[in-house]
């Protein structure tokens, strides 16, 4: 059998090697009990609910990419989204602005 591809060099390229450096920096393994999202403690009601509507629409505009279908469990948890989300946007109604 003749190979039609011939092998990749030895050698990484200096572009290679800056991407393979910068993923290895951001896309790092962190230590299992350190939170992967901080809040910051000053953080109001009306923000963190604004905040948490803004995330919950979010996972609900991916969910329903065009032309994938979702698995009867990937419905449940998206129909348990779009309740959050609903109970965030009803309490942002009832916060009284500042």
């Amino acid at each position: 059998m003749v190979k039609v591809t011939p092998d990749p060099p030895d050698f990484l390229s200096e572009d290679a090697l800056l991407n393979r450096r910068a993923i290895d920096y951001y896309l790092k393994a962190s230590a299992p009990d350190a939170p992967t999202f901080i809040l910051n403690d000053n953080l109001s009601l009306e923000d963190a609910l604004a905040h948490a509507a803004d995330l919950l629409h979010c996972a609900v505009k991916t969910a329903h990419l065009p032309g994938e279908a979702m698995n009867a469990q990937q419905r449940a948890v998206m129909h348990l989204v779009e309740m959050a989300k609903g109970v965030v946007d009803r309490a942002l109604e009832c916060v009284q602005p500042r």
